[in-house]
């Protein structure tokens, strides 16, 4: 992790919430860089999904399994209670029924296990600009990336854990802006901590069952 470009980062972040030692599992995992940081720094047990097939390939060695399937149309090959923590970094956006996914996970929980997901903040001030201004087109990437099928405030998504019966227990943002100085990123984060829907990037949220 380079000190200016991933401090106030959600990988960042969720690293810093998992302990040390848990044994965790990371849905939508991607190249499987957190799983590898996990698992040198922390010394995690991490699992990880990834429907991606390339994805996958790249993240083989860096976790201890990875299950190359989609979530939404497959059970996961688990013991009830086996996860400390069940991370979803950026992924339920792309899913049809995200607060489903939330609620089935729970069963893999342990006891003290908690789940922590970050998603794209639709209201912020470039999406409203972008909208006032009389655009909305798709991207490959950012909030308005061609594969999201669910969009989130910072309402809805706080609404996603308590509608799947959890309670938050913790919540951080990103800024939306990320520069080369670390005293302006800090002051960009701070403008994202106390205006959230309009200056954050993206919310993270943990949460445990209720």
């Amino acid at each position: 992790m380079s000190l200016y470009t991933d401090t106030y980062t959600s990988r960042c972040k969720i690293f810093r919430q998992i302990p040390y030692g848990s044994k965790v599992l990371e849905i939508g995992s991607g190249d499987g860089r957190l799983a590898n940081i996990l698992s040198i720094r922390k010394k995690c047990r991490v699992f990880c999904v990834e429907k991606d097939f390339k994805m996958a390939r790249i993240g083989n060695n860096k976790c201890v399994e990875i299950l190359n399937i989609d979530i939404e149309g497959a059970e996961l090959p688990y013991e009830t209670g086996s996860f400390d923590c069940i991370v979803l970094g950026n992924v339920l956006e792309h899913f049809k029924e995200p607060s489903k996914i939330l609620t089935d996970l729970k069963k893999s929980l342990s006891d003290k296990g908690f789940i922590i997901y970050s998603v794209p903040n639709i209201v912020n001030w470039y999406s409203r600009l972008t909208i006032l201004s009389g655009k909305f087109e798709y991207s490959e990437t950012g909030v308005f990336d061609k594969t999201h099928l669910r969009f989130y405030n910072l309402r809805s998504a706080k609404k996603l854990a308590i509608d799947a019966g959890y309670r938050i227990i913790w919540l951080d943002v990103t800024p939306s802006i990320y520069l080369f100085k670390e005293r302006l990123n800090f002051l960009w984060y701070r403008l994202a901590v106390f205006w959230k829907n309009l200056f954050a990037d993206e919310f993270i949220i943990q949460a445990r069952p209720v």
